[in-house]
Protein backbone atom coordinates (compact mmCIF):
# COMPACT_ATOMS: atom_id res chain seq x y z
CA UNK A 1 0.00 0.00 0.00
CA UNK A 2 3.03 2.31 -0.27
CA UNK A 3 3.69 2.77 3.46
CA UNK A 4 7.24 2.73 4.72
CA UNK A 5 8.22 1.39 8.12
CA UNK A 6 11.52 2.12 9.83
CA UNK A 7 12.70 0.10 12.80
CA UNK A 8 15.94 0.95 14.53
CA UNK A 9 16.41 -1.04 17.69
CA UNK A 10 19.47 1.05 18.48
CA UNK A 11 17.07 3.83 19.51
CA UNK A 12 15.30 1.74 22.14
CA UNK A 13 15.22 3.33 25.55
CA UNK A 14 13.16 3.27 28.71
CA UNK A 15 11.45 6.29 30.21
CA UNK A 16 10.41 6.57 33.82
CA UNK A 17 6.64 6.87 34.32
CA UNK A 18 7.10 10.61 35.09
CA UNK A 19 9.17 11.19 31.94
CA UNK A 20 6.69 9.21 29.85
CA UNK A 21 3.89 11.43 31.14
CA UNK A 22 5.93 14.58 30.40
CA UNK A 23 6.69 13.43 26.85
CA UNK A 24 3.00 12.64 26.27
CA UNK A 25 1.95 16.05 27.64
CA UNK A 26 4.58 17.77 25.46
CA UNK A 27 3.33 15.94 22.35
CA UNK A 28 -0.24 17.03 23.06
CA UNK A 29 0.82 20.65 23.76
CA UNK A 30 2.81 20.74 20.51
CA UNK A 31 -0.05 19.28 18.48
CA UNK A 32 -2.35 21.91 20.03
CA UNK A 33 0.25 24.60 19.20
CA UNK A 34 0.04 25.64 22.86
CA UNK A 35 3.23 27.63 23.35
CA UNK A 36 2.63 28.42 27.02
CA UNK A 37 1.93 24.79 27.96
CA UNK A 38 4.94 23.52 26.00
CA UNK A 39 7.27 26.08 27.61
CA UNK A 40 5.88 25.33 31.08
CA UNK A 41 6.46 21.58 30.61
CA UNK A 42 10.03 22.19 29.50
CA UNK A 43 10.77 24.60 32.35
CA UNK A 44 9.21 22.42 35.05
CA UNK A 45 10.87 19.21 33.89
CA UNK A 46 14.54 20.08 33.75
CA UNK A 47 15.11 21.84 30.42
CA UNK A 48 17.04 25.07 30.84
CA UNK A 49 18.01 27.64 28.25
CA UNK A 50 19.50 31.09 28.47
CA UNK A 51 19.33 34.07 26.15
CA UNK A 52 22.36 35.93 24.86
CA UNK A 53 21.91 38.61 27.52
CA UNK A 54 22.27 35.90 30.18
CA UNK A 55 18.61 35.84 31.20
CA UNK A 56 17.25 32.42 32.10
CA UNK A 57 13.70 33.56 31.35
CA UNK A 58 13.66 32.50 27.69
CA UNK A 59 10.54 33.47 25.75
CA UNK A 60 7.75 30.84 25.61
CA UNK A 61 7.78 31.00 21.81
CA UNK A 62 11.50 30.13 21.77
CA UNK A 63 11.05 27.12 24.06
CA UNK A 64 8.07 26.01 21.99
CA UNK A 65 10.13 26.19 18.79
CA UNK A 66 12.98 24.25 20.41
CA UNK A 67 10.48 21.60 21.52
CA UNK A 68 9.07 21.55 17.97
CA UNK A 69 12.51 20.69 16.63
CA UNK A 70 12.87 18.00 19.30
CA UNK A 71 9.46 16.31 19.04
CA UNK A 72 7.57 17.59 16.01
CA UNK A 73 9.01 19.05 12.82
CA UNK A 74 11.58 21.28 11.21
CA UNK A 75 10.20 24.82 11.18
CA UNK A 76 12.57 27.45 9.83
CA UNK A 77 9.95 30.17 9.56
CA UNK A 78 10.48 33.46 11.43
CA UNK A 79 9.46 33.31 15.07
CA UNK A 80 7.07 35.76 16.69
CA UNK A 81 8.04 36.32 20.32
CA UNK A 82 5.51 36.83 23.07
CA UNK A 83 6.03 40.61 22.86
CA UNK A 84 5.15 40.58 19.12
CA UNK A 85 8.74 41.00 17.89
CA UNK A 86 9.62 38.84 14.88
CA UNK A 87 12.98 37.05 14.78
CA UNK A 88 14.68 35.13 12.02
CA UNK A 89 15.08 31.54 13.21
CA UNK A 90 18.86 31.66 12.80
CA UNK A 91 18.94 34.71 15.09
CA UNK A 92 16.91 32.70 17.61
CA UNK A 93 19.51 29.93 17.51
CA UNK A 94 22.41 32.38 17.82
CA UNK A 95 20.90 34.26 20.73
CA UNK A 96 19.64 31.36 22.89
CA UNK A 97 21.64 28.46 24.31
CA UNK A 98 20.72 25.23 26.03
CA UNK A 99 22.05 25.00 29.60
CA UNK A 100 20.47 21.73 30.75
CA UNK A 101 18.84 19.02 28.65
CA UNK A 102 17.02 16.29 30.59
CA UNK A 103 17.30 12.70 29.42
CA UNK A 104 13.69 12.59 28.19
CA UNK A 105 14.40 15.51 25.80
CA UNK A 106 17.73 14.09 24.63
CA UNK A 107 16.29 10.67 23.88
CA UNK A 108 13.17 12.16 22.30
CA UNK A 109 15.07 14.51 20.03
CA UNK A 110 17.37 11.73 18.82
CA UNK A 111 14.39 9.69 17.67
CA UNK A 112 12.49 12.77 16.47
CA UNK A 113 15.49 13.96 14.47
CA UNK A 114 15.83 10.58 12.80
CA UNK A 115 12.15 10.39 11.85
CA UNK A 116 11.88 14.01 10.71
CA UNK A 117 15.07 13.64 8.68
CA UNK A 118 13.84 10.48 6.96
CA UNK A 119 10.50 12.09 6.15
CA UNK A 120 12.25 15.17 4.74
CA UNK A 121 14.54 13.02 2.60
CA UNK A 122 11.51 11.13 1.32
CA UNK A 123 9.90 14.49 0.43
CA UNK A 124 7.05 13.66 2.81
CA UNK A 125 7.39 16.10 5.72
CA UNK A 126 5.19 15.22 8.68
CA UNK A 127 4.26 16.54 12.08
CA UNK A 128 5.42 13.94 14.59
CA UNK A 129 3.29 15.56 17.28
CA UNK A 130 0.15 15.18 15.16
CA UNK A 131 1.06 11.59 14.30
CA UNK A 132 1.94 10.71 17.91
CA UNK A 133 -0.99 12.59 19.49
CA UNK A 134 -3.34 9.55 19.72
CA UNK A 135 -0.59 7.50 21.40
CA UNK A 136 0.18 10.36 23.79
CA UNK A 137 -3.51 10.78 24.68
CA UNK A 138 -3.76 7.04 25.30
CA UNK A 139 -0.71 7.11 27.59
CA UNK A 140 -2.22 10.01 29.55
CA UNK A 141 -5.57 8.20 29.90
CA UNK A 142 -3.79 5.11 31.26
CA UNK A 143 -2.14 7.32 33.88
CA UNK A 144 -5.50 8.57 35.18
Amino acid sequence: DGRLGLLDYGMVGKLSPKDRETVAQTIVALSDNDKAATAKLYRENGYKATSQNGKDDVDDAVLHRFASFHFDKIDLSPLTLDNGEKMDIMDVFRSNREKAVPTWVEEGRRLGGLLVGVSAQAARPISLANEWRPIAKQALRKKE
